[in-house]
């Protein structure tokens, strides 16, 4: 009997930050806008794809989004920790409901040219370095910190869920309607959770801090107003740089900290890009199907992913953080191997869900555990610096994928996976990344 009440108890506790109203109204409008984010995942590549017949153009395109993205990302976590994470991401959402209205009507008048989405990406670029921190580092500041990996777990999850459905059914949503149709949905979704941030009430950049009371206890204290900080003099740009210099600096002294994060560097260098451009490129030149199959690829890594951020739940024990990194990796690697020969949509979509599940159960672990790493009043450089590990390297991996499938497919992705394989070999072969706990 007390073993089933233990069990039961955690299985209720993945929905318990839905009590939590903020959290709720959070949840609900960045589902729907991901939901949204998926028709363009599928769109944008595609509408490249199809006026340029190039990955190179395609890899580029993606490359003007995050080469902006990178720089700024880590002014956004300084100004995410100085201002309220809800503000920046109201902000950014409504900026981008904007950008995708006007390509929206450009693709509806046929009037789209290339330089267009290099304009579009580099725009929407700028906005998500803003956007990404601030989404990463408020939800230690709605739910305490019991409840942190339910938070970030359900959040995942559906993020993952959605990629399930969303890409399939907005590939043939664009094979039948149009793409402008994909772009129309995602600036209304936009502008839902655009709605949903205004109406939570913490206003002000908050963080969860333990009084000696609830250190004994257990219990946590509501979230702290920024206000009850200690105040800064600096002027505003100072300030600024300062802010990233701190949060460099941070990093930089907690070995943990700073080797996860290079080693996730060196290994998206060699992930990101042949993803993004291999997929669409295999849905453009080698499986029929053309949009329809990119959604379907797209939607195998969703459910490869959902499976991915559910399973740290189900594992009473999880291995060493540097250990479960570097084997994950591994298998991603092999994967990418595989993709270089796999003559048909059907085990492509297969190995592709394996490569999602993967990322899933790393995401979830990952970022919890980053979290419960540092300190409240850093968490949004420190947040800013670990997407920075992936969208810093993502330019560079996006221009070098681009070339490698302008080539062949199969060097593409031969050549990625089997750096991605020999890297984690090495890495396993440092003890001090091996035994990060």
């Amino acid at each position: 009997m007390g073993k089933s009440t233990v069990s039961s108890k955690d299985q209720l506790q993945i929905w318990q930050p839905l009590l939590v109203r903020d959290f709720l109204l959070l949840y609900i409008g960045e589902s729907i806008s991901l939901l949204g984010d998926q028709f363009y995942l599928v769109a944008l590549p595609w509408l490249t794809i199809q006026l340029t017949h190039s990955p190179v153009s395609l890899g580029t395109v993606l490359m003007a989004a995050a080469v902006p993205r990178a720089v700024f990302l880590l002014l956004g976590g300084v100004v995410s920790d100085r201002l309220s994470p809800r503000f920046i991401m109201l902000v950014s959402n409504a900026l981008r409901a904007v950008l995708t209205g006007l390509l929206t009507v450009l693709v509806a008048l046929g009037t789209t040219q290339l330089w267009h989405l290099y304009l579009f990406a580099l725009s929407f670029g700028v906005v998500d370095g803003f956007f990404i921190p601030a989404a990463k580092s408020i939800v230690p500041t709605l739910v305490t910190k019991e409840l942190l990996a339910a938070s970030n777990a359900l959040s995942q999850g559906t993020t993952q869920l959605l990629m399930l459905i969303g890409p399939a059914f907005g590939g043939l949503l664009i094979a039948t309607i149009g793409i402008q149709t994909a772009f129309a949905i995602d600036t209304a979704t936009f502008l839902v959770t655009t709605v949903t941030l205004l109406l939570m009430k913490n206003s002000r950049k908050q963080s969860v801090v333990r009084t000696k009371e609830t250190a004994l206890t257990g219990e946590l204290e509501k979230p702290l107003d920024s206000s009850m900080r200690k105040p800064t003099t600096r002027s505003n740009l100072a300030g600024l740089i300062a802010g990233i210099r701190e949060g460099l600096n941070y990093v930089w002294h907690n070995p943990s900290l700073r080797a996860v994060l290079l080693v996730i560097t060196m290994l998206n260098l060699v992930f990101i890009g042949p993803l993004q451009v291999g997929i669409a490129s295999l849905a453009q030149s080698r499986f029929p199907g053309g949009a329809v199959a990119l959604g379907i690829m797209n939607s195998a890594w969703g459910g490869g992913g959902l499976l991915g951020t559910l399973m740290p739940g189900v594992l009473r024990r999880l291995p060493r953080l540097g250990v479960l990194m570097l084997s994950l990796a591994s298998i991603q690697g092999f994967g990418l191997l595989l993709l270089g020969f796999i003559p048909n949509i059907v085990w492509a979509s297969v190995t592709i869900a394996v490569l999602g599940y993967c990322s899933g159960f790393f995401t979830v672990v990952g970022i919890t555990w980053i979290q419960k790493q540092t300190s409240p009043e850093m968490l949004g450089r420190v947040m800013s610096l670990g997407m920075l590990s992936s969208f810093g390297v993502a330019p560079f991996s996006y221009a070098l994928a681009g070339l490698l499938a302008d080539l062949n497919l199969t060097i593409l992705f031969c050549a990625t996976g089997s750096i991605m394989l020999i890297a984690s070999v090495l890495l396993a072969a440092n003890a001090s990344v091996r035994t990060i706990n």
